[in-house]
C-alpha cells in the first residue's frame, strides 16, 4: 500500500465514525469493506485534492508541526544525527513524507473533515457513474 493509500485510508476510517458519513454509502448498499479496494483510485485523489487546497498557509503549518514533532526525537540520537547529515535533499524528502503523511492526514481530518467528507463521497458518486 502506498504512503497516499494508508492516509487516506485513515482518513476514510476517520469519517466513518461520523453516522451522517455512513449513512450517506449504506444508503447506497456500501460498507466500509467495500471502499477499501477503492482507495487508491478514489479516495487518494480526494484526500490529495483537499490538502493541496489547503495550500499557503493552513498545510505549511500542519507540515511544520508533523514534520517538528516526527524529527525532534529522532533527531536526538547522534546516530540518526550523522545519518540525516550525510543524506541529500531528496532522501530527507522522501523519509519525511513516508513517515509524516499519516501524521499529517491525522491533523488535517481532525481540522478539515467535513471538506474531507465531501470531497470522499463527490468521488464515490463519480465512480458509481462511471459504472453505470
Amino acid at each position: 500500500m502506498c504512503t497516499y493509500c494508508k492516509a487516506a485510508s485513515a482518513v476514510l476510517d476517520h469519517l466513518w465514525e461520523d453516522r451522517e458519513f455512513r449513512a450517506f454509502f449504506h444508503s447506497m448498499g456500501y460498507e466500509l469493506g467495500d471502499l477499501g479496494p477503492l482507495t487508491h483510485d478514489l479516495f487518494v485523489p480526494a484526500y490529495l485534492s483537499v490538502k493541496h487546497s489547503l495550500k499557503g498557509g493552513a498545510l505549511e503549518l500542519l507540515e511544520a508541526q508533523v514534520t517538528e514533532d516526527l524529527l525532534a526525537p529522532l533527531y536526538a540520537r547522534d546516530r540518526f544525527r550523522e545519518m540525516w547529515e550525510a543524506w541529500d535533499q531528496a532522501t530527507r524528502d522522501a523519509f519525511l513524507r513516508e513517515q509524516s503523511e499519516m501524521q499529517l492526514a491525522q491533523l488535517v481530518v481532525l481540522a478539515y473533515d467535513a471538506q474531507l467528507g465531501e470531497a470522499y463521497q463527490h468521488s464515490f458518486l463519480n465512480y458509481l457513474q462511471r459504472r453505470n
